[in-house]
């Protein structure tokens, strides 16, 4: 009796350890994620913006900014920034030097897009950006 005793309790025990083990890696092995949505962002959260716009409409330009725009609303939003025109631009983005945020339209304010730290992505919108960046033309800045 005492050697059945033995194994059922070895069985449980074994079964509870486990359970437990189980239960463990459960809470701990969750990721954050790597993206979220957003309708409310500011370029002050991006540190060395690079933006790359198809349109850009009027939006604060923090004066570090690199820039390169097919279309924009108000030039005069531009200068005394480091901007480059060019016209195969398609989407708009701002990277920053560890994330992205990508938007579904133009860039003005509010308007929906994502935010992104997967590495793969934020890598490949940096290539992007600068081979457009390499081919665009310096905009003329007026002078007053």
């Amino acid at each position: 009796m005492d050697i059945v005793s033995l194994i059922i309790g070895f069985a449980i025990g074994v079964v509870v350890v486990g359970l437990a083990i189980e239960i463990g890696l459960k809470k701990t092995s969750q990721v954050p994620p790597a993206s979220k949505h957003t309708k409310s962002w500011d370029l002050s959260e991006i540190s060395n913006p690079r933006i790359m716009a198809e349109y850009l409409s009027d939006v604060e330009l923090p004066k570090d900014s690199k820039i390169i725009v097919k279309t924009y609303k108000n030039k005069e939003i531009l200068n005394g920034l480091d901007v480059k025109e060019h016209d195969g631009i398609k989407g708009n983005f701002i990277l920053g030097d560890d994330r992205a945020l990508i938007l579904a339209g133009p860039i003005k304010n509010d308007e929906l897009g994502f935010w992104t730290v997967e590495k793969d992505i934020v890598q490949k919108l940096n290539q992007e950006f600068n081979e457009m960046w390499a081919e665009g033309s310096r905009m003329q800045q007026e002078e007053k």
